[in-house]
């Protein structure tokens, strides 16, 4: 892994999940799509942010802060290490999940730095990286420090994929920057994934913006899932990722990729499986159930069947490789490596569930051209 993007990416794609339970069913409670990793309080003249289990395997851990105007007193009681000044002037972002909820929010002139912007799809955001506006400040493991430092960030938004003591984010509170994980890649549903531009809002000053994009994405999104529910009459059997040196890392129909199967109307493989991370099977185990897939998503980083077979010729054997059902979520890439699959399907998880819909019931959405996705030759 040559980035903490990398990371993110690969971390979402097999892990994608958190408390475990069971897909949700259609209607939604409001409780089944709203973020569970964080809540918003408003207080008298703040808000208090908390963000819960920030990181894997984190039970029960609790993080606050306290965002207040700048100019603002600070309240009693409070430790001035855990105040973030709003609205937030200079912000550096480690994920580009990060850096798709500020341009959502015509945010992005904030930020001074990033992490591995060779995997960034943002052609402004790269722009601005090459004329030195916007840094490279390196990734969890090879982090710079002492640049870190020196451009200022009112605040460095991070993930944990580990507890912060392990990690070099962890020393940076020390050096006098203040460190607010995102839990955002550990959210289950794509759109309590989407909520978190809430936070984004209250801290760029963009409070009214982000409600109203989170609620028009929520309705958009609510809208297409009960079409699927109401008008298609079958569920097409969906394998969903690859073997990795002979593992094969099978997400949990409780993740984020099992719930959008779920609501985009199709039955995943492994909808009988629950748990708070990808289990690993051995190729022979999931190819035993993949010899009835319909369709097949997310197989890595193929760019084509040919390449599937590359890497593993037993996958040739498969009916679905067969058919040619087989679509991956880079559709939308860089030169350089930055799939867009990993940057503004977080905040458009509607456009996202279009996708898959129209892969998996085609006939509900006969005009869509897909955005994410593509389909292997």
């Amino acid at each position: 892994m040559k980035s903490g993007i990398i990371i993110v990416a690969v971390t979402v794609l097999l892990w994608s999940c958190g408390h475990g339970g069971s897909p949700p069913t259609l209607p939604y409670t409001a409780r089944q799509y709203t973020a569970d990793r964080f809540t918003l309080e408003e207080k008298n003249g703040y808000t208090r942010l908390t963000v819960r289990d920030p990181w894997q395997n984190a039970h029960g851990t609790e993080l606050f802060w306290y965002l207040l105007p700048h100019g603002a007193v600070t309240p009693e009681g409070v430790d001035e290490e855990q105040v973030i000044r709003i609205p937030v002037r200079r912000m550096i972002c480690m994920s580009t999940t990060h850096l798709a909820m500020l341009r959502a929010l015509d945010a992005t002139d904030i930020l001074v730095g990033v992490s591995g912007p060779g995997l960034v799809y943002d052609s402004l955001i790269l722009d601005a990286v090459s004329r030195g506006k916007i840094m490279d400040v390196g990734y969890e493991g090879n982090l710079n420090n002492e640049l870190i430092v020196t451009l200022k960030p009112d605040v460095l938004m991070a993930y944990g994929v580990a507890a912060p003591a392990s990690g070099n984010t962890g020393k940076l509170p020390a050096l006098g920057v203040k460190v607010l994980y995102n839990a955002d890649y550990l959210e289950e549903h794509p759109l309590a994934r989407s909520e978190w531009i809430r936070v984004f809002g209250l801290l760029t000053g963009r409070e009214a913006r982000a409600d109203s994009l989170f609620r028009e994405v929520s309705e958009a999104y609510f809208e297409l899932a009960e079409k699927v529910r109401t008008g298609s009459h079958d569920r097409p059997d969906v394998l969903l990722g690859s073997p990795w040196e002979d593992v094969w890392y099978v997400s949990p129909a409780n993740s984020y990729t099992g719930r959008l199967i779920e609501d985009a109307g199709g039955r995943y493989l492994f909808s009988d499986l629950s748990e708070a991370h990808s289990v690993p099977f051995s190729v022979e185990a999931v190819f035993e159930r993949a010899t009835g897939a319909d369709i097949w998503l997310n197989p890595g980083t193929a760019e084509s069947l040919a390449e599937i077979a590359a890497a593993d010729q037993r996958m040739k054997r498969l009916p679905v490789y067969s058919s040619g059902h087989v679509w991956n979520n880079r559709n939308r890439m860089t030169p350089g490596g930055g799939n867009d699959y990993w940057e503004s399907a977080v905040v458009r998880p509607d456009l996202l569930l279009k996708d898959i819909v129209s892969i998996i019931h085609p006939d509900l959405l006969p005009e869509h051209r897909h955005y994410y996705y593509k389909r292997l030759q």
